[in-house]
């Protein structure tokens, strides 16, 4: 540039073309860029979505499993409960630290019910540990785990004996719950 010449961010360079009035702004014909907007836009999409990816990929597996035994749990209480409604019959739950089984009153003796394969006893999983916490003062041999007695009564009247039980793994810092109120409404969490 020669000393006296003011600097022109709108000059032509030598070969180009430029599309503009006189003192206009020119455009050039084969340059093209991304403005800062459409930039900035661009980065918080992939971000937003590297941390739904991240999320769903770095899950915790106990936890999931966690959630899935809780699901299954409440699951197969409110079918027990609406079984014993439907059916007129007396069922309960006996639960340990590690399974639960469903029985039937018959005869004034509580029995498994081992011909139902959907209300069959079960095992929760290596590790995974249930606690059980009765509401409203049950009586102590209810809570004595060395008793053969349920601790949950599901009766034909729709009612259930209010809970809460909590699921939980040492290796997972999630723990779920289930909860049942005397009107035998059940809820997760």
């Amino acid at each position: 540039m020669s000393p006296g010449a003011v600097f022109n961010p709108f000059r032509v360079p030598s070969g180009g073309q430029c599309r503009a009035a006189p003192g206009n702004a020119c455009v050039w014909r084969g340059q093209r860029g991304f403005t800062l907007l459409e930039l900035m836009v661009v980065l918080v999409i992939v971000s937003v979505i590297l941390t739904f990816v991240t999320l769903t990929v770095g899950g915790d597996p106990r936890a999931e499993q966690l959630q899935r035994e809780s699901r299954r749990l409440a699951a197969l209480l409110e079918m027990a409960s609406e079984e014993a409604v439907l059916g007129s019959q007396q069922l309960a739950v006996r639960f340990s630290e590690d399974s639960y089984e469903f029985l039937v009153l018959q005869g004034g003796q509580w029995l498994p019910l081992s011909d139902d394969p959907v209300l069959r006893a079960r095992s929760l999983p290596e590790g995974i540990e249930l606690d059980l916490e009765l509401e409203d003062n049950p009586p102590p041999s209810l809570v004595s785990e060395d008793s053969d007695l349920p601790q949950v009564f599901l009766l034909s009247s729709g009612e259930m004996t209010p809970f809460v039980v909590t699921l939980s793994a040492p290796e997972s810092e999630r723990r779920f719950l289930v909860k049942a109120n005397l009107l035998g409404q059940l809820e997760l969490e």
